[in-house]
């Protein structure tokens, strides 16, 4: 039988051969370990290709968030997301100090302009834009132009959304700070590992002591602490493969995109379901290739398709933040948008190293299993 994973990491034979020879020097004594020069260099190129002045390597996309709002010093203000998002956004919020306040999400699945400006009070500090399944939707650029008229932080939750951009608006460049993650299911991808993406430099500063326990450099001190910190440093391996997957993020996106198009030309005629596709003013990474069963069981579904050797990617996401047991003071809020969005939505695998003919498969077979529903 067939077995068709949900995602897979991409790297050549000459990727390989790079982070390997590499690593190889740093383990010979010829740099540090960890945050050293291959650490700079991607972060020098990350910066580059989203297209701010500075980036910020860090070891993951929970820390990129929390050293943002951190460095924003949110304490006991409040923050608006959207409740349909991994458990990382609220996270790096609450530990950060803040108030989480979630809002509901539009057809994209990605926050709710109008609903988001009705939560505004005088105690909002940021409204944290979560570009879903990698899509950089219109709300994401009006609440922008809200936040710089307000007063009000805009941070992007870019967590999925390497490469992408709504007509110039490039995903990690329309706020304060962007938080990328690289974890191992990213379009790019280093294992683990984080970056922000900012363009000012007093950030910058806050982020980089923060990210080693607060140190500040002061005459032959190494370890001089003006603010608490944490060891969120990336290691040099991973800075290794961040820099050759950023070579190929171009190649990356648009073999998602020869996969996504395959999956339309089955899909986009069936009228119980509906394709989350951006508008031809926008790049999509297609991170996710998203479809909500408007119609069907999703349980059911999802059990079909693994029968057929087809696992399914990960939910954005199944059970929204505001009904998670962990929030049970927001569990009485009812946001029907995001909840019947995350209970009726299924992501099939995307990936550039999926052949033509298994795509093929996933489609024909989800078809099937559609018109058997």
């Amino acid at each position: 039988m067939k077995n068709i994973p949900a995602t897979k990491p991409t790297f050549s034979q000459a990727d390989i051969k790079f982070v390997t020879e590499k690593f190889t020097e740093i383990l010979e004594g010829k740099s540090f370990l960890s945050q050293g020069v291959y650490s700079d260099e991607f972060e020098n190129k990350f910066a580059s290709y989203i297209g701010t002045d500075y980036a910020v390597s860090c070891n993951s996309g929970t820390s990129a968030l929390e050293l943002i709002f951190r460095a924003l010093d949110i304490s006991g203000k409040e923050v608006i997301l959207p409740s349909n998002t991994f458990i990382a956004t609220a996270n790096a919020i609450i530990n950060a100090g803040g108030k989480p306040v979630f809002a509901e999400c539009n057809l994209e699945m990605c926050l709710d302009y109008e609903n988001v400006v009705s939560l505004v009070t005088d105690n909002t500090v940021a409204i944290c834009h979560v570009h879903i399944g990698g899509l950089v939707s219109k709300s994401a650029i009006k609440l922008s132009d809200y936040c710089q008229k307000n007063n009000i932080f805009f941070v992007e939750d870019a967590a999925q959304a390497h490469g992408s951009f709504y007509k110039d608006k490039m995903a990690g460049t329309l706020g304060i700070a962007a938080g990328f993650s690289f974890f191992s299911t990213k379009v790019m991808t280093t294992g683990e590992g984080g970056m922000v993406t900012t363009n000012h430099q007093a950030l910058v500063t806050k982020m980089k002591s923060i990210r080693e326990f607060g140190k500040t450099k002061k005459g032959i001190f190494t370890n001089y602490h003006t603010s608490f910190g944490y060891n969120w440093r990336m290691a040099e391996i991973s800075a290794l493969m961040g820099i050759r997957q950023l070579q190929s993020i171009e190649n990356f996106i648009s073999d998602r995109g020869k996969i996504a198009d395959l999956y339309d030309s089955f899909l986009l005629d069936i009228d119980a379901i509906n394709v989350i596709r951006p508008k031809n003013h926008s790049r999509f990474n297609n991170f996710k290739y998203i479809v909500i069963l408007e119609e069907f069981n999703r349980q059911n579904i999802h059990e079909a398709l693994q029968t057929k050797g087809i696992n399914m990617s990960g939910y954005v996401y199944e059970l929204p933040l505001h009904k998670q047991p962990v929030f049970p003071s927001y569990n009485d809020i009812s946001l029907p948008i995001t909840e019947h969005l995350c209970g009726q939505h299924i992501c099939l695998p995307i990936y550039p190293s999926l052949s033509e003919k298994d795509a093929v498969y996933v489609a024909e077979n989800f078809v099937e299993i559609l018109n058997q529903s």
